[in-house]
C-alpha cells in the first residue's frame, strides 16, 4: 500500500509501528505526508510512549531536531508499510482508539517545566523514563546534550540535576554497588541533598572527597536552587524542622538557604571527622568555587552582593568549626590556625592575624566592647552559626581575638595544659577570678608535670604573663588591679600570677632562677612577704606530700631544699625558723619504725594534722625496742615539736587552767614537753621491766619543781603548772616486776629495790600539786614499808643466826669456848644494852608506827627538830645539811651508822611537812 493510500489511522498506526521498531528516521517523512494528523506535540507523545528507552539518543536526536523546526521537506525515500496494509479501515481506527500516549508533562512537575515548549517536557519526560527502565543514566546525558545551550530550563535541569547524579553514580562513587535514582535526588530538599551527598565518601580519600563533593556534587545542585519544585520542598522541609533559621531573623532567599544547610553540615561534621573538614576550608574557597562542568560558562546565578554574603557566611562557619572542636592538641591547633588563616584570606582581614609563635610574642589590640559583650549562649553549637553572632562574624575583631585565643592554646599547650577553645573563650570573656585563677594554677601544675628536661622556665614565665593581658610590654604598675587588656587571665592581678609562677619554679626545682628574680632583681616582682608566702606555701606542699621522713629522699629532700635556699635571705623570719624545727624533727622520727591506727605507716604530714603529735612519740616507744634508752634524741625531737609551733595538747590545756587567761611563754611549753616525753621513757622502761634506768631518769632528769627557780629565773612553782611528773615518779615507786628474773634476786637486791621505791614515793609526796593522791601515795609507802620491815628482820634473823654460828665454839676447830653459863650471861648482856639504848632514846621517837594517816603526821611533825633528810632540803630550796651526830637515830646493831631505812623515813616527813602542812597543823621547822 502506498503511503499516499493511508488513512490518518493507519498512518498513526505506522507511526507507533516505527517508533516500536526504533526506525524514528522516518517519523518527518510520515510528518510532512500527514501534517494534520500528526502536529508535534502528538508525534513527540508517540516516542515518548512507543520507543524503546534503550534506544541511542544518536539515532533519534537529530529527528527530534528536525521535528522542532518544523523542516517539512519531501522526502522520496519509500517507508515500508506491509505492517499496516492488511487492517481494515475499522480496525485500524479501533485500534487507534486503544492507544494511551504518555502525557509529555510528567505528573507534579516544575512550573518552569509546565511552561515550557513541547520538546523540553519531552525531553525532561524521557530522561526519567530512561533513567527507571533501564538506569543507563549516560543515555539521558547523549539525549540532553544537544539541546541545553538552547534552553535555560534544560540547562537548569541538566547541571543542578543530572550532573550530580553522573559524578556520584559514574564518576565519584563508581565502585559503590547501590545507585541514586534521578527521581530519588529529585525528590530531595536541599538539607537531604546536603546531608546525603556529602556523607558519600570513601575513608580512604575522605579529605579529598569531602573538597570534590562540595566543588562538584553540592555546587551543581544548589545551581538551580531556584526551581519551583526544589523551593516547594525546601518549604515543606522548613516547615517540619525545627532546626532551622529561627527567632527574629528573616528567612534567607531559597538560592542561599542551601549553603546554609552546607555549613551546618560542615559546622556538625566537624565533630566527628575534623581533618576532612579542616581539609575542605584549606582547599575550597566556598560557594563561588564549584564545577559545574562547563556546561554555564557564568559559573553563578548569584549577584555579587549575594557572592560577598555567602563568602562571609562561609567565612563564619570556619570561625564555628574552630570553636565547636572539644580538643585542643596541637594536631587540632595546627587544623583551626589553618581554617582561621583561610578565612582570614578569603574576607581580606590577614592584616588582623596575630599567628607568630616562634617569633616574639605580639601584643594583641581589638575592640573588646563587641566581644565583651557577648554571653555565654553565643558559645552553644546553635548559636554559633547566626549572623548577627559577634565571635563567629568574620570582623577584625572576632578575627583577632580569635587569632589570640589560638596562640594562647598553643602555649598551653605546649606546656602540657589542653583546653579546648569555646573553653577558653568563655573563661577568657565570662569567668570571674576565681575561676580563672583555677584554671591558671591548673595550668601551672601541668607546666611542672611536663617531662621536659630543658625547659627554659625564664621563658615560660614570659609566656604565662602574655596569656594574662596579651601584651609584649609587661608594665610593673598596678600590679593588684585587673589588666586593661582583656586576655585568657586579664581578671588576676598580677602578682598573684606572679605567687603562682613562683610556686612553680619552686616546684620545678628552679630555686636558683626564684631567687634571682623574686628576691636580686631591682625591683622585685614581688615583695618579701610573698615571697616569704609562697615559699613556704610551697615547702608545705612538698613535705605534705613526701611519703618518707628523711629529709635526703622525695618530698622531705624538696622542701629542705627549697628552705636552704631561702632561709639564708630571711634571717628574721620565724616562720622559716619553726620549719626548720619541724624538719629536724621529721627527719629524727624518720629512723625509728612507726605505724599509726589501721596500719597507716607513718608520713611527714601526719605531725601536721596531729592534734598533739607529742604522742607519736609514746607510739615510737611502743612500737621500737629499748628506744626509751635514746631519752636524748626524743626530748630533741620534742624540743624541735615545740619549736615547730605545733600544737602540743596538754600545754595547751594547761594554760586554759591558768587562773590568768595569758598564754604560757615558750619556755613552760619547752618543759612540759620535756616532762611528758621523759615520763613517756619512765613509762616504757618500767613496761620493760628496766625499773634501774626508770630510776636513773627520776634522779637525773625530773628535778622537782621547787628548783626551777634556781635553774631559770623566769619559771616558778606557782606559774609552771606540773601534772606529770609526780604521776610519773609515783608509777615508778608502785612498781612491781611482772615477770621473774634469773637468777633470783638476793635479799640485799630486794631491800634496795625497796628502799628506791620508797624514795620515790617520798619525791611523789613533794612534787604533787594537790591533796587529792596523798592517801593512795601513802598507802603505797606503808605496803613498802611494812614489806621492808619484814626483809629487815628476815635479814636480822639470817645475821643473828650467823652469828650464832660463828660463836659456837664446837665449830672451831679445838673445841675452844665459852660455856654454857657464860654464854647465858652475853646474850642478857645484849639484851640489857638494847634497853638502854631504848631507853635513851625520847619518848616521842618509839618504834611504834602510828597506825592512820593523821598519827604518822603528826609524828613525824614532832620528830622534825632531831630528823635530818636530803629531800627536805631539796624541797626547801636549799642545800641538804649533815645531821649532827646526836641527831641521828642509831641501829640497834650499829651505832654511829644511819640506815638507808631511817633516811628514807626521814624523806617520808620531810615530804608531809612539805606535801601536805595543811594537814599537820605544826609549825614549819626553822632551816638551820
Amino acid at each position: 500500500m502506498a503511503l499516499e493510500e493511508l488513512s490518518d489511522a493507519h498512518a498513526i498506526l505506522l507511526a507507533t509501528q516505527l517508533c516500536a521498531d526504533g526506525n524514528v528516521a522516518d517519523l518527518p517523512i510520515l510528518q510532512a505526508q500527514f501534517p494534520h494528523c500528526f502536529p508535534l506535540e502528538r508525534l513527540l507523545r508517540i516516542i515518548l510512549t512507543f520507543l524503546p528507552e534503550s534506544t541511542e539518543p544518536s539515532q533519534y536526536t537529530s529527528v527530534l531536531k528536525e521535528l522542532t523546526n518544523s523542516s517539512n521537506l519531501p522526502s522520496d525515500r519509500p517507508i515500508n508499510t506491509s505492517v499496516i496494509q492488511d487492517l481494515s479501515e475499522s480496525v485500524a481506527r479501533k485500534r487507534v482508539r486503544k492507544l494511551h500516549l504518555r502525557p509529555l508533562q510528567r505528573p507534579d512537575e516544575e512550573d518552569e517545566i509546565a511552561s515550557a515548549d513541547s520538546l523540553t517536557k519531552f525531553l525532561i519526560h524521557r530522561a526519567h523514563l530512561i533513567d527507571s527502565e533501564t538506569a543507563l543514566q549516560p543515555l539521558i546525558l547523549e539525549l540532553i546534550l544537544p539541546f541545553y545551550e538552547n534552553s535555560p530550563i534544560i540547562r537548569t535541569w541538566l547541571i543542578s540535576s543530572l550532573l550530580p547524579l553522573l559524578r556520584l553514580n559514574y564518576e565519584f562513587y563508581a565502585h559503590r554497588d547501590e545507585t541514586i535514582s534521578l527521581e530519588i535526588l529529585e525528590s530531595m530538599d536541599d538539607q537531604t541533598a546536603v546531608n546525603i551527598l556529602l556523607s558519600l565518601m570513601s575513608s580512604e580519600e575522605s579529605n579529598m572527597d569531602l573538597v570534590n563533593n562540595l566543588r562538584g556534587l553540592i555546587g551543581p545542585w544548589l545551581y538551580g536552587g531556584n526551581r519551583s519544585k526544589r523551593r516547594r520542598l525546601n518549604e515543606a522541609a522548613q516547615q517540619s524542622s525545627v532546626s532551622f533559621i529561627q527567632g527574629s531573623e528573616k528567612p534567607r532567599a531559597t538560592e542561599l538557604a542551601g549553603w546554609e544547610h552546607v555549613n551546618e553540615w560542615l559546622l556538625s561534621r566537624s565533630l566527628v571527622d575534623r581533618d576532612s573538614v579542616v581539609s575542605a576550608f584549606t582547599h575550597w574557597d566556598g560557594p563561588s568555587d564549584v564545577d559545574l562542568g562547563g556546561y554555564d560558562n557564568a559559573g553563578t546565578q548569584l549577584s555579587e552582593e549575594q557572592a560577598k554574603d555567602l563568602r562571609v557566611r562561609y567565612g563564619q562557619s570556619g570561625l564555628a568549626v574552630v570553636y565547636a572542636y572539644a580538643d585542643s592538641s596541637m594536631t587540632v591547633l595546627e587544623g583551626s590556625f589553618q581554617v582561621l588563616t583561610r578565612v582570614a584570606k578569603l574576607l581580606d582581614l590577614e592584616d588582623c592575624l596575630y599567628l607568630a609563635p616562634d617569633l616574639e610574642l605580639p601584643s594583641v589590640h581589638y575592640d573588646t566592647e563587641s566581644i565583651s559583650s557577648t554571653s555565654r549562649a553565643s558559645l552553644l553549637q546553635n548559636s554559633l552559626l547566626r549572623p548577627t553572632n559577634p565571635l563567629t562574624k568574620p570582623s577584625p575583631p572576632s578575627i583577632s581575638f580569635l587569632s589570640a585565643l589560638l596562640l594562647s592554646l598553643r602555649i598551653l599547650t605546649e606546656l602540657g595544659h589542653l583546653v579546648p577553645c569555646r573553653v577558653a573563650a568563655n573563661m577568657c570573656l565570662h569567668s570571674t577570678e576565681e575561676m580563672q585563677l583555677a584554671e591558671l594554677k591548673s595550668a601551672v601544675t601541668s607546666t611542672v608535670k611536663q617531662p621536659n628536661p630543658n625547659q627554659d622556665w625564664s621563658v615560660v614565665r614570659q609566656r604565662l604573663l602574655w596569656l594574662r593581658d596579651w601584651q609584649a610590654e609587661q608594665s610593673d604598675n598596678a600590679w593588684d588591679e585587673p589588666s586593661p587588656y582583656h586576655g585568657l587571665f586579664w581578671r588576676i592581678p598580677r602578682d598573684t600570677v606572679e605567687m603562682e609562677i613562683l610556686k612553680a619554679l619552686l616546684a620545678a626545682k628552679e630555686y636558683q632562677l626564684a631567687v634571682d628574680i623574686y628576691i636580686n632583681s631591682k625591683p622585685a616582682p614581688l615583695n618579701p612577704a610573698q615571697v616569704e608566702a609562697a615559699v613556704q606555701e610551697a615547702i608545705f606542699t612538698a613535705y605534705d606530700n613526701a611519703s618518707n621522713g628523711n629529709r635526703t629522699r622525695g618530698g622531705m629532700k624538696r622542701a629542705y631544699d627549697i628552705l636552704q635556699s631561702f632561709e639564708s635571705h630571711f634571717p628574721e623570719s620565724v616562720v622559716f625558723k619553726q620549719i626548720h624545727a619541724l624538719i629536724a624533727a621529721t627527719h629524727a622520727l624518720s629512723y625509728y619504725s612507726l605505724t599509726l591506727q589501721h596500719g597507716v605507716p607513718f608520713q611527714p604530714v601526719s605531725i601536721r594534722v596531729h592534734h598533739d603529735p607529742i604522742l607519736l612519740i609514746e607510739k615510737v616507744l611502743e612500737q621500737n625496742a629499748k628506744s626509751y634508752t635514746k631519752l636524748d634524741d626524743l626530748l630533741s625531737i620534742g624540743r624541735n615539736l615545740v619549736a615547730a609551733g605545733v600544737p602540743t595538747q596538754a600545754a595547751s590545756h594547761e594554760a586554759e587552767d591558768e587562773p590568768t587567761h595569758h598564754k604560757l611563754p615558750k619556755e613552760y611549753a619547752l618543759l612540759t614537753a620535756e616532762r611528758r616525753i621523759t615520763s613517756l621513757a619512765i613509762a616504757s622502761a618500767l613496761s620493760s621491766n628496766d625499773f634501774g634506768t626508770a630510776y636513773s631518769y627520776i634522779l637525773t632528769r625530773l628535778t622537782p619543781p621547787s628548783l626551777l627557780s634556781t635553774s631559770s629565773p623566769l619559771l616558778n612553782t606557782t606559774s609552771v603548772p606540773d601534772d606529770i611528773t609526780w604521776r610519773a615518779v609515783y608509777n615508778a615507786g608502785r612498781y612491781r616486776a611482772t615477770t621473774p628474773t634469773h637468777p633470783p634476786p638476793t635479799l640485799q637486791s630486794q631491800i634496795s629495790h625497796l628502799s628506791q621505791r620508797m624514795e620515790l614515793l617520798s619525791l611523789a609526796l613533794v612534787l604533787v600539786p594537790s591533796p587529792d593522791p596523798l592517801p593512795e601515795i601513802l598507802g603505797a609507802w606503808r605496803r613498802c614499808d611494812e614489806e621492808l620491815t619484814s626483809l629487815r628482820a628476815q635479814e636480822q634473823q639470817e645475821e643473828d643466826l650467823w652469828d650464832r654460828k660463828g660463836d659456837t665454839l664446837t665449830s672451831v676447830p679445838g673445841g675452844f669456848g665459852p660455856s654454857d653459863s657464860e654464854r647465858d650471861a652475853f646474850d642478857t648482856e645484849q639484851q640489857r644494852a638494847a634497853r638502854r639504848a631504848r631507853a635513851a632514846m625520847p619518848n616521842s621517837h618509839r618504834h611504834e608506827a602510828p597506825m592512820g594517816l593523821f598519827e604518822v603526821a603528826r609524828g613525824a611533825a614532832l620528830a622534825l627538830h632531831k630528823n635530818a633528810f636530803p629531800l627536805r632540803g631539796v624541797a626547801d630550796g636549799s642545800a641538804s645539811v649533815a645531821p649532827q651526830d646526836d641527831d641521828r637515830p642509831l641501829s640497834p646493831d650499829s651505832e654511829g651508822r644511819v640506815r638507808k631505812r631511817d633516811m628514807v623515813s626521814n624523806m617520808m616527813t620531810g615530804g608531809l611537812v612539805s606535801g601536805i602542812g595543811w594537814v599537820l597543823g605544826a609549825d614549819p621547822v626553822s632551816k638551820k
